[in-house]
């Protein structure tokens, strides 16, 4: 981005072959990204890179599931035995590919989003509902990055007010719910590149949706407060765009928008 250049997929993977961890930004249920990327990850694991892919779809309370998934891909079902949920922006055919890739290379498939019930809990913000973790949780919660409050103050103007709440304070409740999903994703990630990056060629990827880690406001920032792991950001971009804005990530990812 900052150079502007465009490179083919050989010379990107050569480019971050020094980092052991890369975010990469979804655009929900785009086939022709999820291809790119299952390529990409197939011309990754060629050079030798051994993958980790933690994925926003799952928690962590999944990962005993997904790792049978990638052991047994023949007998197992993931959308039968994880939190996965069908829907509009989210349909497994779409993904799949990705998986098998990761399935064929020997890599490992992990959950790192925050359950349901908790990130309803921190919606109503009644800390008598948490547990001890929970609250420990919720007191390390940054309210206060004004870059990523500015980038998704529009997107919560639709806020749908509770009884008895003002369209500000559904705003706050919004946005608290965003940075504990992010902070929580960053959390977990920090947890299993510790765990999971022993040599050079390890190579751990957060796959969460591209509005997580645009800027380098989202998880990415979260977890540049955990980790002293250097990484890189990838996000896509429909192949129609005019312009980009420098500081968007540190490469984009074109893909044909149907």
């Amino acid at each position: 981005m900052k150079a502007a250049q465009c490179i083919d997929e050989k010379t990107f993977i050569e480019r971050i072959k020094p980092y052991r961890v890369l975010f990469f930004g979804d655009h929900h249920n785009k086939q022709d990204l999820h291809k790119k990327f299952a390529r990409l990850l197939e011309d990754l694991a060629q050079s030798g890179r051994n993958i980790s892919l933690a994925n926003e779809w799952f928690t962590p309370k999944d990962n005993k599931a997904l790792q049978n998934y990638i052991q047994q891909p023949n007998t197992t079902d993931i959308r039968n035995t994880t939190s996965w949920r069908e829907s509009k922006g989210r349909n497994f055919s779409s993904y799949s590919k990705i998986y098998k890739v990761i399935q064929q290379n020997n890599g490992m498939l992990y959950g790192i989003n925050i359950d349901n019930l908790f990130r309803k809990k921190i919606s109503r913000g009644n800390r008598n509902l948490f547990t001890l973790e929970q609250k420990n949780f919720y007191n390390t919660l940054d309210l206060n990055l004004y870059p990523h409050k500015m980038m998704l103050a529009p997107f919560f103007s639709h806020c749908h007010s509770n009884a008895n709440e003002s369209a500000q304070m559904c705003k706050e409740r919004m946005y608290r719910v965003q940075v504990a999903w992010d902070t929580y994703m960053a959390q977990q990630s920090a947890v299993l590149t510790k765990k999971l990056l022993h040599n050079d060629n390890d190579l751990f990827i957060v796959f969460a949706g591209s509005m997580h880690m645009i800027y380098g406001v989202g998880i990415n920032a979260r977890f540049a407060r955990l980790s002293n792991e250097p990484f890189v950001s990838v996000v896509p971009a429909a192949h129609n765009i005019s312009r980009a804005q420098v500081g968007t990530a540190d490469f984009l990812i074109f893909y044909n928008n149907y």
